[in-house]
């Protein structure tokens, strides 16, 4: 492993470190280091935007998210994610075209993002933001 591959996987490991006990700003600024150094990192890229939206800057997940997609267009967790992002900042528009990405993805995924931007979320907004399984 050389040193840039070092920094970057060291950066990443702290920002899962600072996600998992929900210190969100610290994250996001590890997960934006290891960018820095290796700007197509899909993992570093999806993980922001969860710390994004748990901070409740969904601009900014968004333009994770979108990253993430671009990178890999069949995560279909990363789909996901961008769809409740842009629930939060209204854009119907964007959610529906994001849910008939999910049913070319992956029916059962759509299917979670359908019940959970329609139902859940509309009942408890303030549901904390988590990401679903990759499948």
């Amino acid at each position: 492993m050389d040193s840039e591959q070092f920094y970057v996987s060291a950066w990443f490991a702290q920002g899962v470190a600072f996600d998992n006990v929900e210190q969100y700003a610290d994250a996001v600024e590890a997960y934006r280091r290891a960018l820095r150094i290796k700007p197509d990192y899909i993992d570093a890229w999806y993980n922001l935007g969860v710390c994004y939206s748990n901070l409740k800057k969904y601009g900014l997940a968004v333009l994770s998210y979108e990253e993430a997609v671009r990178l890999d267009p069949d995560r279909a967790s990363a789909w996901f994610n961008l769809g409740v992002a842009y629930y939060y900042l209204d854009k119907r528009d964007k959610v529906r075209e994001i849910y008939q990405v999910l049913r070319k993805l992956d029916l059962a995924m759509a299917e979670e993002f359908s019940k959970a931007v329609f139902t859940e979320f509309r009942i408890n907004p303030s549901a904390h933001f988590s990401s679903p399984p990759d499948i």
